[in-house]
């Protein structure tokens, strides 16, 4: 379950359980999670993100979170973003035109005005970042 324990709990259960084991206390979380969401229908989210992260990546996100209330994108909020990370990389690193980054995208109907206002966005806080970073 754990191949880089962070805590005595962890540390335990890695010395503790064979593989076998560790597979089987696995999917008994994902079913105790399971039984949490029977109560509540959005705690069911908790279940597929451990199905998809497994044990040790899903603990690191709940020591991350702890507890605290998190809104994440929607699809669409997301694919604006890449498509967002794509325009400034074609545009800024590459050198490329709108009508290249386009088809490099693969929408002819991109609207290089919204993206090209977001990708200069982009650019300027990478480039606050980065000033951040050598001060």
């Amino acid at each position: 379950m754990y191949d880089n324990p962070k805590n005595i709990l962890q540390q335990k259960i890695k010395e503790n359980l064979d593989k076998q084991s560790s597979h089987i206390v696995s999917d008994l979380v994902k079913l105790s999670l399971l039984k949490m969401a029977e109560k509540d229908e959005d705690m069911l989210i908790y279940a597929e993100l451990y199905k998809l992260l497994g044990t040790e990546q899903f603990t690191e996100v709940i020591s991350l979170i702890d507890g605290q209330t998190i809104t994440f994108p929607s699809k669409e909020e997301f694919k604006e973003t890449i498509i967002t990370v794509l325009c400034y990389y074609y545009r800024n690193m590459e050198n490329k035109e709108w009508d290249e980054i386009k088809l490099l995208i693969g929408d002819p109907d991109l609207n290089n005005i919204k993206y090209g206002i977001r990708a200069a966005s982009l650019g300027k806080f990478i480039d606050k970042m980065l000033g951040r970073a050598i001060q």
